[in-house]
């Protein structure tokens, strides 16, 4: 793993790391209720394109990608 540090605060250990697990469902319109999930091979949906890991400075609650955070630590 390679060593954060916050761009904002310069903080270089605590940190909170969210493993992002995207779920791709249908939603009613009218209701918000879930009618199901959608399926890989939905031509209509996109697929999901964001970050796989995100990171909080837990000081100053600055969040984003890892890289951000890694390229923070490399200018140091």
């Amino acid at each position: 793993m390679d060593p954060y540090t916050c761009p904002s605060c310069r903080n270089k250990m605590r940190f909170h790391i969210m493993d992002q697990q995207p779920v791709s469902v249908k939603l009613n319109p009218q209701t918000g209720e879930m009618i199901g999930y959608i399926d890989a091979t939905d031509m209509m949906a996109q697929p999901y394109k964001g970050e796989a890991r995100l990171v909080q400075c837990a000081l100053c609650g600055l969040n984003g990608g890892e890289a951000l955070f890694i390229k923070a630590a490399q200018r140091m």
